[in-house]
């Protein structure tokens, strides 16, 4: 409900706006950071924000899309702690899975980004682990990298520092390397997230945790209920290690009558290897 509340008071923004009752500049789009179009101020946590804050973040996120990227983007979400090297997991197995994984989402953004980034570029939440080997292979591509973040971790506890609100990449020499070429960090968590999913051509959700989950449940209600126009999604990784207790939740649900299980599974496809999804995007988005 929570959620759902967020949503509706973004419409609700998009239409006093429309009305003339919010009237919130795009000259407002500034940012202090080299590498982002837009920096949103910093007002801690959700319930601090103002009704400006949220329409500034709304009408920021339309015009950078609208002027620089007007197809969407392929939109890739992932655990924030699945990284390059999971040294710190005990067991080797879901070590060499977690290590593989990376490996595939950062191979799938670079074959992407050299074939099709120009016309629907990859973009991330901007952060570590599986976001971090998205941005990666983006870059390593050629780019462009795209990432839509808020306030976490470093930037937050520095007090909003936009600069810091990017993932880097740290290479063997320990040199910090920009592996997110553009993009916008918001005031608003929940104006950041409903922009990831608005502005998605197409959508690939690698494992992870509760982050995640929640995006996970807000793009398929969001097509399910029609609130958006439906878009290709892939749930990426081996199914029995990293969505089997995802599947059983929709069986249990659908068990006790909450929903019909076709409605939610006939929106995604699981592809095991990250990088064959892009064959599949490309017949999807008659891209041959």
């Amino acid at each position: 409900m929570r959620r759902l509340c967020y949503v509706l008071s973004i419409a609700a923004l998009l239409a006093l706006q429309g009305c003339g009752v919010l009237r919130q500049s795009t000259n407002d789009c500034a940012s202090s950071a080299a590498n982002a179009s837009y920096a949103g101020p910093y007002r801690g946590a959700e319930n601090n924000l103002s009704a400006q804050d949220l329409a500034r973040d709304v009408a920021c996120a339309y015009r950078f899309k609208a002027e620089k990227y007007p197809r969407g983007f392929v939109v890739i979400y992932g655990s924030s702690r699945i990284g390059e090297n999971n040294t710190t997991q005990a067991d080797p197995a879901v070590r060499a899975a977690n290590n593989q994984l990376y490996q595939g989402v950062r191979q799938f953004a670079s074959r992407w980004t050299r074939l099709y980034g120009g016309k629907y570029p990859i973009m991330t939440g901007a952060g570590p682990g599986l976001m971090e080997a998205g941005s990666r292979g983006a870059t390593e591509a050629g780019g462009p990298s795209i990432g839509y973040t808020t306030y976490y971790g470093p930037s937050r506890d520095k007090g909003g520092d936009a600069r810091l609100a990017f993932q880097q990449y740290k290479d063997k020499d320990g040199k910090l390397n920009d592996i997110v070429s553009d993009g916008l960090i918001f005031s608003s968590v929940a104006v950041r997230e409903s922009m990831m999913i608005a502005h998605s051509a197409a959508i690939v959700i690698a494992p992870g945790g509760s982050g995640t989950e929640w995006e996970i449940f807000q793009i398929l209600e969001s097509m399910k209920s029609q609130q958006l126009n439906p878009v290709p999604i892939f749930l990426v990784g081996n199914k029995e290690r990293y969505w089997r207790s995802f599947e059983q939740r929709l069986r249990e649900m659908a068990a006790v009558g909450t929903l019909r299980m076709n409605e939610v599974t006939d929106l995604f496809v699981y592809v095991e290897n990250p990088e064959d999804v892009l064959e599949m995007l490309q017949r999807k988005m008659n891209l041959n």
